[in-house]
This record gives structure tokens, C-alpha cells and sequence, in this order.
């Protein structure tokens, strides 16, 4: 936490060293669905998020970073898969350290919904094609450390979001650069690492279940019923342009998952 919060700041922790508590996950996240690096995560002997405030944590947190001392092997592969993907992202600054954020109520209400998703694009079309719902990693960024916990604790929250240019949901980029314009500065404790690395942004990558999309128009809710549906389903995303989109927006609050906290150079 110490590298979240101003633990060395003018108000100290409420205890020293948080007790430690294990963590362990159901066995949904292996699903077939999941992307390849999240079906490598680890469900058992995980440890529970500590607030050194006595805020609540409901979640495992597990820090990565570039270099190791403690023999984790699976923690460094683990790392190299998270920062090639941030290399990918578009940002194009030095990735720092990332959280593995682990919410075992959370990513069972996100398969629970990728079910439900699923049954409806299995239905009849009027144009006789069948239609695919996609997990992608894409990136969120949130204006306050606060945010990051609260995202943490309970997820995404639509009824948070307040420029909504294409739709009245949560916002997800596939540039990490673009959702760098709402991230958060995170300050480093008062160590060589904070003499390092004055200033720090956080910025989340998520999993996204991503169905048929629709351009949006400014608070659009709910998004457009499909004027293919037999039944008159709504689209299961809007979007910024079609096709390639580069932003998609969610409409409901278990359509997508906190996986890591991603902290970086500005």
C-alpha cells in the first residue's frame, strides 16, 4: 500500500504491519473464456488486501515488480506478460509496478453475466448469423486514489460517470494514452523509489465483455435495441466509431473487471 497511499504523511496507519489473511478464488476464472494471462492466475494460498486505515478490502492484492529477490519464478513471468502488454498499450512510458487485483465477488458476478450475454447472442437473427461476445483487456483510468480502491472493493459503477459523450456507462480505451487523460497521480513513499520516481500515474487495465457494439451519441441510455433481433435485444456495447472502434462503453456494472493497477512513468 505503501506504494497507493501517503503511508509516511501526517496521518500514520491505524496498525504498524495489517495482519495477513489468506485468499482463495472459485474455479470459474478457468474458464475457457478467460485471456490467456488471467487463466494463468493463481486460485489458492493468495493473501487479502490490508488497509493500513482499516478501510475495507474485499480482494487479494499481489504487487509485481520489474525485478524480484524472493524466488517468485510464476511472479516474474507474470510481470513480463503485464509489461509486454503495456508496451502494446500506446502509452509509451516505463511501466513501474503493477497490482494484481483479485475480487472473488466480482469475477464470479463477471461470469455470471458472461453467461447471460452469451444465451442472448445465441437467440435467432433476422439475418440468420450467429453472434460472438469477446473478453478484451482494455484500459480505465480514475481521478482519485480513492477511486482506484473504490473500483477495488465493488467494481465499475456506471451510475459514476459523467462525461458521456457516447453513452451513459463506464468508458474503456484500447490506448492506455487516452485513459491516461483520467488517471490519477499516485505518490510513492518517502524512499529512494519516491527520490526515483517523483511523480507516478495509475491507470487500470480491465477485462470488458464486448458484444455487438453501436456508435453512441451523447447520454445515450440504454444503448439502441438491434433492429435484427427477433426479440428486440439492445446492443451489448456503444462505441466511438465503426468500424475499429477505440472506445467501448458498458451498460451494465458486472460487464467488466478490475485486473491490475498499472503504475507508471507520466
Amino acid at each position: 500500500w505503501a506504494w497507493l497511499l501517503d503511508v509516511d504523511g501526517p496521518d500514520p496507519p491505524s496498525v504498524p504491519t495489517p495482519p495477513r489473511r489468506r485468499y482463495a478464488l472459485e474455479s470459474c476464472s478457468k474458464d475457457a473464456f478467460w485471456p490467456p494471462l488471467l487463466q494463468r492466475w493463481p486460485n489458492e494460498k493468495l493473501i487479502a488486501a490490508a488497509h493500513p486505515k482499516g478501510e475495507r478490502c474485499n480482494f487479494a492484492l499481489k504487487r509485481l515488480l520489474p525485478t524480484r529477490t524472493d524466488g517468485d519464478v510464476a511472479a516474474g513471468q507474470e510481470w513480463s506478460a503485464v509489461k509486454n502488454f503495456w508496451q502494446q498499450s500506446g502509452k509509451g512510458t516505463e511501466l513501474l509496478a503493477a497490482f494484481r487485483v483479485q475480487n472473488r465477488g466480482l469475477i464470479e458476478a463477471f461470469c455470471a453475466q458472461h453467461k447471460v450475454m452469451k444465451a442472448r447472442l445465441s437467440e435467432d437473427f433476422s439475418d440468420g448469423q450467429r453472434r460472438d461476445l469477446g473478453v478484451q483487456l482494455l484500459w480505465h483510468g480514475t481521478r482519485s486514489v480513492q477511486g482506484l480502491l473504490d473500483i477495488c472493493r465493488d467494481g465499475f459503477d456506471r451510475a459514476r460517470a459523467q462525461t458521456c459523450v457516447y453513452g451513459k456507462g463506464c468508458y474503456f480505451a484500447t490506448s492506455a494514452g487516452y485513459s491516461d487523460r483520467y488517471a490519477c497521480d499516485v505518490r510513492l513513499p518517502r524512499s529512494a523509489d519516491h527520490l526515483l520516481h517523483p511523480q507516478v500515474r495509475a491507470v487500470f487495465l480491465a477485462a470488458v465483455l464486448v458484444g455487438e457494439c453501436v456508435v453512441g451519441s451523447n447520454n445515450m441510455y440504454p444503448p439502441p435495441q438491434k433492429p435484427h433481433s427477433l426479440s428486440g435485444e439492445r446492443y451489448e456495447n456503444t462505441c466511438d466509431r465503426l468500424p475499429n472502434p477505440s472506445i467501448f462503453v458498458t451498460y451494465k456494472d458486472q460487464q467488466a473487471l478490475p485486473l491490475y493497477i498499472m503504475l507508471y512513468k507520466p
